[in-house]
């Protein structure tokens, strides 16, 4: 796991699981842990904006998951719904995803640049490449569609789970799915995007 996305699951998500778990000790019910839990998520992706001055796709990402869950903690008592939330949400960021392959630049290819480029010459090149050579921009193409799969599966797996495991267990086991979901996408994009990297900048030197 590279430094990138160690911050991401460290600031973004372990903070939110810690709240939850910390109020559960102190006595607090799963309807005021849960939404507690919620709201330290959106304070993070609303610190991250603000201090950096600009929309961060993954704060807003783990943001918007835990907005959703907080605005349906007012809605609803049901704790196994309010879980259930993370799934719907996480699938339809699976759908937007795969309907980015339709746009001039597919949602793996910023994501890639974020995680994968160790700086900004590393991503100029990336520019350049994904400008000049159709397979470099295919292999992003194929990279987004593999998260949008993985990401429907995650959340396909996880809504069982909610009503058949108790809310306790599945309020970190869910956040660790996420987690676990995230990091082996985040490998295979690694090996699979330097491969194509270097497929096409093999084919330039050639020609």
């Amino acid at each position: 796991m590279n430094r990138s996305l160690i911050k991401v699951v460290v600031g973004d998500v372990l903070p939110s699981i810690a709240v939850y778990y910390a109020l559960r000790v102190l006595g607090a019910s799963e309807y005021v842990a849960l939404p507690a839990a919620a709201a330290t998520g959106v304070v993070r992706a609303a610190y991250v904006g603000i201090r950096e001055r600009k929309l961060d796709g993954f704060a807003a990402f783990m943001g918007l998951i835990f907005g959703l869950g907080l605005a349906l903690a007012f809605v609803t008592g049901d704790e196994r719904f309010l879980l259930a939330v993370k799934s719907a949400t996480t699938g339809s960021i699976a759908v937007v995803l795969a309907a980015t392959c339709m746009a001039r630049r597919p949602a793996a290819y910023g994501i890639a640049k974020r995680f994968g480029a160790e700086d900004a010459a590393t991503a100029a090149r990336w520019d350049r490449l994904y400008e000049a050579d159709a397979r470099f921009r295919r292999v992003y193409v194929v990279m987004t569609l593999t998260w949008a799969g993985a990401l429907l599966a995650e959340s396909a797996i996880r809504i069982p789970l909610i009503y058949l495991l108790p809310v306790d267990v599945m309020a970190g086991l869910s956040s660790v799915l996420l987690i676990g979901t995230l990091v082996l996408l985040a490998a295979w994009s690694a090996w699979y995007g330097r491969r194509g990297e270097q497929a096409a900048a093999a084919q330039h030197q050639a020609s």
